[in-house]
């Protein structure tokens, strides 16, 4: 497996991944509207790009493709984990959030902060994230409960 930056030529792939991803793990935890709605994102392309594009994201990948990506805004805020259905629990995460850890001490943060899914929790709470709060958002008239976490570094 190799870890490398996102390009743009990998926005399809990632989009697919990504919507396949949240139609899989989603619906143990999540209604089937908003498993719905959160997949839908990924049809979005002008933000999808963005969400990849607009911040350090790394991909994870071996001879079967792509595996899983993970990005990093500037300022520490950890903007997406997401790994392939049949690569869930092999450690294709922790090696990505690795490579998140060690972008964030190369910019010199002092803390790292997400907004986890019920299925995502697991992984930060492994790298030692922290629970600080709960939040609520609404996406299309659909409301989610989200775990707003953190890493003190």
């Amino acid at each position: 497996m190799i870890v490398r930056y996102a390009q743009g030529s990998d926005l399809p792939k990632l989009a697919a991944l990504y919507r396949q991803t949240v139609l899989v793990n989603a619906p143990e935890y999540y209604t089937h509207a908003q498993t719905q709605i959160w997949a839908s994102f990924s049809r979005d392309a002008d933000q999808f790009k963005q969400f990849i594009l607009g911040v350090t994201t790394f991909v994870a990948e071996d001879d079967s493709g792509i595996l899983g990506f993970a990005g990093i805004g500037e300022e520490g805020h950890v903007v997406s984990t997401y790994v392939r259905k049949d690569y869930l629990r092999r450690g294709v995460g922790s090696i990505l959030m690795q490579a998140v850890l060690e972008q964030a001490r190369e910019f010199k943060l002092k803390r790292l902060y997400a907004e986890a899914s019920a299925f995502s929790l697991g992984l930060f709470q492994k790298l030692g994230f922290q629970i600080y709060d709960m939040e609520v958002v609404d996406r299309q008239g659909v409301e989610f409960q989200r775990y707003l976490v953190e890493l003190n570094l």
